[in-house]
Order: C-alpha cells, then sequence, then structure tokens
C-alpha cells in the first residue's frame, strides 16, 4: 500500500510539471538570424539588448527587482550588493570593476570587462 501512495505522489507531481517543446531551429551564431533571436529572448525576459563596453558584443541587460536596495550581502540581491553604498546593483551584468559584499559581508572587487 505503501509504495502504491508513493507511486500515486510521483505521478501527481509529474503531472505539475510544464511541458516542454523541443527546441527550434536556431540560426548559426554571428548571423542576422541569432542576433535577432538573442534580442527575441532577451526583451521577453524584460532586458534591454545594447552593446556592452568597448562595442564589441552585444548584452541582455536586465533591471534587477531590487535595484537600489540595501543589502549586506550578495545573497539579499538578485544582482550583486555593492559594499559601498550597501545597495542591490541596478542592473546584471555590471561591467567593469566593483567592490562587492560576498556572503557573510567579506568584500571583495569584481572586474567585468
Amino acid at each position: 500500500m505503501r509504495h502504491f501512495l508513493l507511486l500515486a505522489c510521483l505521478l501527481a507531481l509529474a503531472a505539475c510539471l510544464p511541458e516542454r517543446s523541443p527546441p527550434g531551429p536556431q540560426a548559426a551564431p554571428g548571423t542576422p538570424e541569432f542576433f535577432q533571436e538573442q534580442k527575441a529572448s532577451c526583451e521577453a525576459r524584460g532586458g534591454q539588448f545594447g552593446k556592452a563596453p568597448g562595442g564589441a558584443t552585444s548584452v541582455c541587460f536586465i533591471t534587477t527587482r531590487d535595484a537600489n536596495e540595501t543589502c549586506s550581502q550578495n545573497s539579499d540581491c538578485e544582482g550583486m550588493c555593492l559594499a559601498r553604498s550597501r545597495t542591490c546593483t541596478p542592473v546584471v551584468p555590471m561591467f567593469g570593476c566593483n567592490e562587492v559584499l560576498l556572503d557573510g559581508g567579506i568584500r571583495a572587487e569584481i572586474c567585468l570587462d
């Protein structure tokens, strides 16, 4: 009886999982079609597709839900916890060198070029 209940519970949970559709054909990297797919995917997630510093590549910038809220460590934030202001980053990714508060409040400098 126990095994039957366990099996019934597992089947019920499996029914709650969303269906996954097979991935469609994807454009080759570097093509205009690939760029458009990346831009559409970014915008569908609420991001803004733009040039990274230096302009060599495009990046999906996403505004964090906890932008500029007070923090004391990275786990307090969707992005990172900035050490100087003790606030969550307004956008991810954050380019340049930024001093952040890691978990436990440990200060570290993270650089993203």
